[in-house]
This record gives C-alpha cells, sequence and structure tokens, in this order.
C-alpha cells in the first residue's frame, strides 16, 4: 500500500510571530510535513520508525553573507531596503493633502497643472528652517521643496524641506494689480504661476533699466523684478517690460520649436535668456534658423509674451520679412 504526500500544521499558530520551521521525513513512497508550534518552543514530531531528513526552509542564510549583513547594520527583517542610487530631481509645490497612515502626500508643483503623487517612509527625512522634524508636521497648505526620485514605478520623496522664516528675498512675475492707496502689489509669480501680494514699502525704489522712475510705472501686465525684505515688504522694484514697449534681442539662439513658433535667444546684453515667438515672421526666414545661430531679433511685448516683428540673420543686413 503506498502512502500519499500529505501535510498538516496546528491552527492558529501564526499568532505567536514566531517563523514556521517544517520537518520533512521521507522514505520510499512516503513524505510527511509535520509543523507544530508552541509559543516559545518548537516541538518536532518523532520519526514514527521510519528514516527522516530535517531540511531548514526559513530562508535565512549564514556565513560571510550575515556577517557582510550586520558589518552595514542592516536588519533584513525589520529595516527596510537602502533606496537605490538613482538621480535625484528637486521639485517645489505646495502640499494638497498628507495621508500619514498610507504614508503619501499629493503635491501641487508650482507652475504646473498636474498634482504629483508622492510617496514617503521612514527614509524620508523632513527639514523646517534647516532642523529635522516629523512628517507629522508636514501640514496642507505648505510651501515645501522634495529631493525626489524614482523608487520602482513610484515617485518617491529622499528629503523634504520647508522654509518658514524668509529674511530676505527676490522673485520675478507680472503685475496682476497695483492698489496705490494701500500699497499693495500682486504679482503672478513665474515660478507658482499663483498671484502673491506684497507690501510696498514707503521707502521702495522703482526702476527702469538705469533710470529711476515713480510708481505710476506699476501699471497691470508690466513684468517686475522684485527685492524684498522680511513680512514680504517691497523695498526695491525693476520694470523688466511694460505692454507695448519694444526690445531688441541679439545673441544665440538657444532654443527653437517651429511647431509652436517659439524660439529662445541668449541676449548678450543682460546674459538673460528670452522666449520669443515668431508668429509674423515669414517661413522662409524661420527655415533658416538652427540652434547656435546668432541673431538680432526687434520684438514687442504684448502682455502676456515678446512677440517677433524681424529677425536679421547673419548672411544678410537685413532679413525682415513678414507674413
Amino acid at each position: 500500500m503506498r502512502f500519499q504526500q500529505f501535510a498538516f500544521s496546528l491552527s492558529g499558530g501564526s499568532s505567536s510571530g514566531y517563523p514556521v520551521d517544517r520537518i520533512c521525513i521521507q522514505s520510499a513512497g512516503i513524505t510527511m510535513r509535520v509543523g507544530v508550534i508552541i509559543p516559545g518552543l518548537f516541538v518536532l514530531a518523532s520519526t514514527l520508525g521510519v528514516s527522516g531528513q530535517v531540511q531548514n526552509q526559513s530562508g535565512f542564510t549564514s556565513g560571510s553573507n550575515g556577517t557582510a549583513a550586520q558589518r552595514e547594520n542592516h536588519d533584513p527583517l525589520l529595516d527596510l531596503p537602502p533606496l537605490p542610487h538613482r538621480e535625484v530631481t528637486l521639485i517645489g509645490g505646495t502640499v494638497i493633502s498628507m495621508d500619514e497612515v498610507m504614508n503619501r502626500m499629493v503635491v501641487q508643483p508650482f507652475g504646473g497643472k498636474q498634482k504629483m503623487r508622492i510617496r514617503l517612509d521612514a527614509r524620508t527625512h523632513v527639514y523646517r528652517d534647516g532642523k529635522q522634524i516629523t512628517e507629522r508636521e508636514v501640514q496642507q497648505g505648505q510651501r515645501i521643496y522634495l529631493d525626489t526620485m524614482l523608487n520602482g514605478d513610484k515617485v518617491f520623496a529622499k528629503t523634504i524641506w520647508i522654509r518658514t522664516s524668509v529674511e530676505s528675498g527676490s522673485s520675478r512675475g507680472q503685475i496682476v494689480e497695483f492698489n496705490r492707496q494701500r500699497k499693495v502689489l500682486t504679482v503672478r509669480d513665474e515660478l507658482s504661476d499663483q498671484p502673491v501680494k506684497l507690501q510696498v514699502s514707503s521707502s521702495a525704489i522703482v526702476r527702469r533699466g538705469n533710470q529711476t522712475v515713480t510708481q505710476n510705472d506699476l501699471v497691470e501686465g508690466a513684468l517686475v523684478d522684485l527685492s524684498f525684505g522680511p513680512q514680504k515688504e517691497v523695498r526695491e522694484i525693476t520694470v523688466l517690460a511694460t505692454p507695448g514697449s519694444a526690445f531688441t534681442f541679439s545673441g544665440r539662439v538657444t532654443y527653437l520649436d517651429l511647431s509652436r513658433k517659439l524660439i529662445a535667444i541668449a541676449n548678450r546684453s543682460d546674459g538673460k535668456n528670452y522666449d520669443v515667438y515668431v508668429d509674423a515672421i515669414a517661413s522662409s526666414i524661420l527655415r533658416r534658423l538652427r540652434e547656435g545661430l546668432e541673431v538680432t531679433i526687434s520684438a514687442v511685448f504684448d502682455g502676456t509674451r515678446y512677440a517677433a516683428r524681424q529677425i536679421d540673420l547673419p548672411t544678410s543686413n537685413s532679413a525682415q520679412e513678414t507674413r
């Protein structure tokens, strides 16, 4: 009579929290697996008169690998695995929601429309004004910066930075409104694309280029550079452009996208890059553009963007062809 393979274990044994070792008893045509657990003890079944062989199926290994794990001070049971060595990307945004139970958060990036789902765990480091804190202190609505990386197919926050104290700073954006009576300036910041209200100091200096002008030049739609101190009090304003202003850019083409009728130029006079739209330029001129080419562009700021009116190429004195 030939016995079939069978296995049994005491129910509820896993509640002890101990790993289950199994006893494998093998003989010709007979295989028995018996696992019995008593909290704190393992009771091994007898071989019932049949020669057997005990196999360790716990999955742990000893020897050089175990020694290496100890040297790394890493417990494979209790500790999370080390993060992979991958490129880290800095992201700034506003906390939309925080789930401490599921270890995840939703962030609205500055200047972006798509919300991002971020994972975090005990390997994530959180700092506020340079001091390390816990993730429990991350609140909805906070402006944060994150060092992020891909962990599998998830975006993982390696470091979270929160800054609450700002002694001084600078910003660039477009004026949405200026209340001259209250001296409150509303600016749409170019990074966050969100309106920010700033108090203009009574002694604030307003400049246009190298000239000092009055606060009457702070008109809606103007592009400005701002320098501010504590409590977001604006100390200095530089008017970069007002709607209808004409500009001349000379420099190297650093980006070209003819499908969007957009080029970027590194302007030599101030060392800054400008995006210029070329909708009004003839196709015969656009086909001659390429990245790295030195050009001169005459453009007008229309309140939302720089629009090219003429492009001079190095091979002609005046490559002016408009539609």
